[in-house]
């Protein structure tokens, strides 16, 4: 039976078993003995986004959702990631995680979490009802999201591209309004030519 640990782009938790491109953490979530979530989204500041790679010095990563590790979270890929709310890791990906951090504009992670947090927390604190910000997607930069009712579509190359948990739709016309899911911050970073690394379904 999946774990609730797959990440969509309004940041909610899904038992779901598709795999994705990026793992992440937002701290420890989770009861380990009956691997499933506590009510609160998030246990730390920095939500980071890592490689599916085994840490420096393992062979291989440890049991999802044990004791005393944090909560490992999957995105199908980096935008993904991006939208809800992550950034770069610094431990395992550094060069990203500073390119980032410069297409932002800030120089310390700590001024990162912040500027992405703050936004992130009004949404979740009430289970992503909280009001998103009204777009206009063709305003939007490439890789970042937007939302019609529930529904997430990625902008990428001037077409709305629908998400799915095995990868994306077809390219359709941008709509005309939005909501968008993608932090401020993070779209600033975008826009400054951040490039994600995306599903191969694109």
């Amino acid at each position: 039976m999946p774990l609730q640990n797959r990440v969509d782009p309004f940041s909610q938790m899904h038992a779901v078993s598709a795999r994705g491109l990026f793992t992440g953490n937002r701290g420890i979530l989770h009861d380990h003995e009956t691997q499933t979530l506590k009510k609160q989204s998030w246990a730390t500041e920095g939500w980071v986004m890592c490689t599916l790679d085994p840490l420096p010095g393992q062979e291989k990563r440890p049991r999802l959702m044990s004791r005393g590790k944090w909560t490992e979270l999957f995105f199908l890929d980096e935008a993904v990631g991006l939208a809800a709310g992550h950034r770069p890791c610094y431990a395992c990906r550094q060069f990203e995680a500073k390119a980032f951090c410069d297409a932002v504009g800030v120089d310390r992670v700590s001024k990162l979490n912040g500027l992405i947090n703050t936004e992130m927390k009004r949404h979740l604190k009430v289970h992503g009802k909280s009001p998103r910000s009204p777009c206009r997607p063709e305003k939007l930069p490439n890789g970042a999201f937007y939302a019609i009712e529930d529904q997430a579509y990625l902008v990428w190359n001037g077409a709305a591209r629908r998400f799915g948990w095995d990868g994306y739709g077809a390219p359709q016309p941008l709509h005309a309004l939005g909501l968008r899911l993608t932090p401020k911050a993070t779209c600033r970073a975008l826009s400054n030519g951040y490039q994600p690394v995306m599903h191969p379904s694109l």
